[in-house]
C-alpha cells in the first residue's frame, strides 16, 4: 500500500473519534458511493466525481430507514424535588425515500459530464406517544424533496472540478404538548398552584396541557431553498483519488422559513376545544463537507476512506411561531422553541460532529457480482445532558455492506443493467441522563426572580429548556437500505 493511502487511513481513523449524524445514511457512507466515487449519487455528494466515470447512466433507487427507539423518562415531583420511574416507551420509525437520476458524458474527450436527479431522503421522525413524551414530542417528521443539476469539468488527467445546484423543498410536521401551568410559574391564577379539577395543577397535569399540531413547508420555487455544491477530485498517485466537496446552507441564508398552519387543542381547564391559525417555523440548516480517498489494491480491490462534517451548531432549535386571532385569549404563546440541543459554536465543539468510515470493495470485472463492506464511527452530536426524545445521537458505530450484480450477461448488450443492494446498521450505545439540561425547576426559578433574564434559569426558559425533565434512559438503533437499478451505455 502506498504512503499516500496509509496516511489517509490513519487520518480517517483519527477523524472517526470526532464523527457525524447528518446526511442520508444510504449514500456517502454507503458502499459504492462517496465523494471520489463515480456514481449517480455523486450529483448530490460531489459533482466532480461524475467525471471519473465513462458511461452514460440512468439510475432508479428506493431507499429507506428503520429507527428503533427506546425511551424511559423519569418523573419529577415538584413538591419533594425527587425523581421516580416513568412510563417506558419504545417504537419503530420506518421512512421511505427514493432517487431518479441520469448522467451524460459529453464534450471533447469527455471533458464535461452532466447529471440531473430528483430525490427525497428518508425523513427524520419522532415517536408518536400520547403521554410519556408529550412535552417533547407527540410525533411528526421532517423531510426534503430536491431536484438537482450538476456538472463535472475535466481540467486535466489529474483534476476534475464540479458544481451542483439543488432546490430543497422542506416539509415538517411537529406535534407536541405544552404545560400551561408550568409555563406560568407560580402565578396564582395560571401557575402550578392554580386549580386543576379541585387540586393544585403542579407539573405535568393533563388538565393544564395544551396540544399542538404544526404543518408547514417551504416554497417549492425560491432562492432561499437553493443549495450549492462545489467539489474537486484530484489524482494523488496512480489509481489513487481524493475527492472533497462543500455544501452550502439553503440560499446561503441565516434561516429557512417554513409556513403553514397550527392547530391547538386547549387545556381542559381552559374549556378544551381546538383553535386554528397560521404558523411559521424558522430553522438554521447546516452546511457540510464530504471527503473520500480511493486507492486501487491488489486482487481487483479498492480501498475507500471517507468522512463527513456538518455545522450542526446552527440548528439549535425549531422556532415555531403561531398567528391566530384566537391564540392570545386561549393562552397560546406567539413563539415556541422545539430544542434539538446540538453542540454550540464554542471551540472545539463546533468541529465535533464528524463521521468517518473505511472499507474495501471489489472493482467491476468480468464476473457479474461485486461486493463491498465498510466500518465507521460517528461522534456524538450533542452533550449527553441535552439528549431528549427529539434528539438521540451519542457516539455511534456503523457497519455497511453491499453488492452489485450485472443482470445482462453479454457485455456487448446495450444497455447494461445492474442491480445494487446496500445495507447499513448504526448502533447508538444507551445514554443514561442523570442531570438533564431540560429542567422544569428553571421555569419556577425564573418566575421567582421576577423574570430576571440575566439568570441561568431565565436563559433556560428563553432557549426552550424549561420544560419537562429529560432525565432518563435513551437507546437507538438505525438500519438503512438502498435498492437501485442502473442502466449504462
Amino acid at each position: 500500500m502506498s504512503r499516500v493511502t496509509c496516511l489517509a487511513v490513519l487520518c480517517a481513523l483519527h477523524a472517526s473519534a470526532f464523527a457525524s449524524p447528518g446526511g442520508d445514511p444510504t449514500q456517502g457512507r454507503a458502499v459504492f458511493t462517496g465523494a471520489a466515487t463515480a456514481n449517480p449519487t455523486s450529483i448530490e455528494i460531489n459533482p466532480a466525481a461524475l467525471g471519473l466515470g465513462s458511461r452514460n447512466e440512468m439510475y432508479f433507487a428506493a431507499t429507506g430507514t428503520l429507527d428503533h427507539l427506546s425511551i424511559d423518562l423519569s418523573r419529577f415531583d415538584i413538591n419533594t424535588g425527587t425523581f421516580s420511574p416513568g412510563e417506558p416507551v419504545s417504537g419503530n420509525l420506518l421512512s421511505p425515500g427514493g432517487m431518479v437520476a441520469g448522467v451524460w458524458h459529453s464534450g471533447v474527450n469527455g471533458r464535461v459530464t452532466l447529471g440531473v436527479a430528483v430525490s427525497t431522503s428518508p425523513a427524520e421522525g419522532w415517536l408518536e406517544d400520547k403521554n410519556a413524551l408529550r412535552y417533547f414530542t407527540l410525533g411528526g417528521s421532517y423531510r426534503t424533496l430536491a431536484p438537482s443539476i450538476a456538472s463535472s469539468f475535466k481540467l486535466s488527467g489529474r483534476v476534475h472540478l464540479g458544481i451542483g445546484l439543488s432546490v430543497h423543498t422542506s416539509f415538517m410536521r411537529l406535534k407536541f404538548a405544552r404545560d400551561a401551568a408550568l409555563a406560568a410559574g407560580r402565578d396564582p391564577v395560571l401557575g402550578i398552584g392554580s386549580d386543576c379539577g379541585g387540586s393544585p395543577c403542579g407539573i405535568g397535569n393533563p388538565d393544564a396541557t395544551q396540544r399542538y399540531t404544526v404543518d408547514v413547508r417551504s416554497d417549492y420555487v425560491a432562492l432561499d431553498n437553493v443549495v450549492g455544491t462545489l467539489g474537486v477530485v484530484v489524482r494523488l498517485a496512480k489509481e489513487t483519488w481524493l475527492g472533497i466537496s462543500y455544501h452550502t446552507p439553503p440560499g446561503l441564508s441565516v434561516q429557512t422559513e417554513l409556513s403553514g398552519t397550527m392547530d391547538v387543542v386547549k387545556a381542559p381547564r381552559d374549556g378544551g376545544g381546538t383553535v386554528t391559525g397560521g404558523a411559521t417555523v424558522y430553522l438554521s440548516q447546516p452546511a457540510s463537507i464530504d471527503a473520500e480517498l480511493t486507492s486501487r489494491l491488489p486482487a481487483n480491490l479498492d480501498l475507500h476512506v471517507g468522512l463527513r462534517w456538518e455545522d450542526l451548531f446552527r440548528l439549535q432549535a425549531y422556532d415555531a411561531r403561531g398567528y391566530g386571532s384566537k391564540f392570545p385569549s386561549a393562552g397560546i404563546p406567539e413563539q415556541q422553541l422545539r430544542v434539538r440541543g446540538f453542540y454550540d459554536q464554542s471551540w472545539p465543539a463546533r468541529f465535533r460532529t464528524m463521521g468517518a468510515w473505511a472499507g474495501i470493495e471489489q472493482t467491476e470485472r468480468d464476473f457479474p457480482l461485486n461486493v463491498g463492506a465498510r466500518i465507521g464511527f460517528e461522534t456524538a452530536s450533542l452533550p449527553d445532558d441535552r439528549t431528549s426524545p427529539m434528539t438521540i445521537a451519542p457516539m455511534s458505530a456503523t457497519v455497511d455492506t453491499g453488492l452489485q450484480y450485472r443482470i445482462t450477461r453479454d457485455r456487448d448488450v446495450i444497455p447494461q443493467v445492474y442491480l445494487l443492494v446496500t445495507y447499513g446498521l448504526q448502533y447508538f450505545p444507551r445514554v443514561h441522563v442523570t442531570d438533564s439540561a431540560f429542567d422544569p425547576r428553571d421555569a419556577i426559578a425564573c418566575y421567582d426572580s421576577n423574570h430576571d433574564y440575566s439568570t441561568n434559569a431565565c436563559e433556560a426558559v428563553r432557549n426552550g429548556y424549561a420544560i419537562d425533565t429529560g432525565v432518563g434512559d435513551y437507546h437507538r438503533i438505525q438500519q438503512a437500505a438502498r435498492i437501485a437499478v442502473r442502466l449504462t451505455w
